[in-house]
């Protein structure tokens, strides 16, 4: 990430960046958790323009994670050039996870950062990228990130998704920036058993609408139904476009598809 002049940004912004570099001088070295997302790329980027080599960014592999999504993940690591290395985990392994109750993000969370917690390194500080925008959302996981004391930089100088959009975008990252994609298994009905053949399901019914043309939206499992959720402009297109797959959807088990009239709801599959 090249260095740009604070003054070319907003009050809120350089704010916010100036927090952020005096966080990464404040401790010797750090273990980010990076997903290839938007918050967690730009903290990676940020820990090797602040902090030089002094840190990781470790991607996890599991199932909850389309292989589209993996890919831009290392894509994005290598265009810029972070200390990058990936691990594998597998959430279905814990039954808590799979039983999908109200608290499974929690249980996954501690999942995962319990396989870093045993990479990090003495002098390392275990970093993710929750942001402002959270808190409105819920986020059983939040409350794993707190009990297992993981650093949430981005959230403790400020940063908003708006924040880092507009610092990336001054700094010609556009790349990066794009919607949040949030893990397979938020596809799935809380009180639904979470399984192999679902996730791959979803991601390959995703997959499809992507090359399709659809641009933001969420494939929701309901058992042989594929419901929707598409952003309010695109509602028309995706109608013609699940028409058009209607076969494709049947062959990966999918006997029906519908559009959701209400459009994409964040949290939809939430009880």
């Amino acid at each position: 990430m090249p260095c740009l002049p604070l003054r070319s940004l907003s009050i809120e912004a350089s704010a916010a960046l100036a927090k952020l570099e005096k966080f990464f001088m404040s401790r010797p070295a750090f273990l980010i958790a990076y997903s290839g997302g938007m918050d967690s790329s730009f903290l990676a980027i940020a820990a090797s323009r602040y902090a030089s080599t002094a840190y990781r960014a470790v991607l996890v592999n599991s199932p909850f994670t389309s292989a589209e999504e993996m890919q831009i993940a290392r894509h994005t690591a290598t265009i810029y050039r972070l200390n990058y290395e990936e691990i594998g985990a597998n959430p279905l392994l814990a039954d808590e996870v799979v039983q999908n109750d109200p608290q499974r993000c929690y249980h996954c969370k501690k999942l995962i950062f319990n396989k870093l917690l045993e990479l990090v390194r003495p002098e390392e500080t275990i970093c993710e990228g929750s942001v402002i925008d959270d808190e409105t959302d819920y986020r059983p996981g939040k409350q794993a990130i707190k009990e297992l004391k993981i650093c949430s930089p981005l959230h403790e100088c400020g940063f908003s998704k708006a924040i880092i959009s507009e610092i990336l975008t001054a700094e010609g990252a556009t790349g990066v920036v794009r919607p949040g994609q949030s893990c397979l298994a938020t596809r799935i009905a809380t009180g639904t058993p979470i399984t192999p053949a679902a996730l791959e399901q979803i991601a390959a019914g995703e997959e499809m609408l992507r090359r399709a043309g659809l641009s933001f939206f969420r494939l929701r499992h309901h058992g042989n139904l594929a419901r929707l959720e598409v952003a309010p402009g695109q509602r028309h297109r995706a109608l013609d476009i699940a028409a058009a797959l209607a076969e494709d959807f049947a062959k990966i088990g999918f006997k029906h598809v519908c559009i959701d009239i209400t459009g994409y709801r964040r949290g939809s599959m939430n009880r």
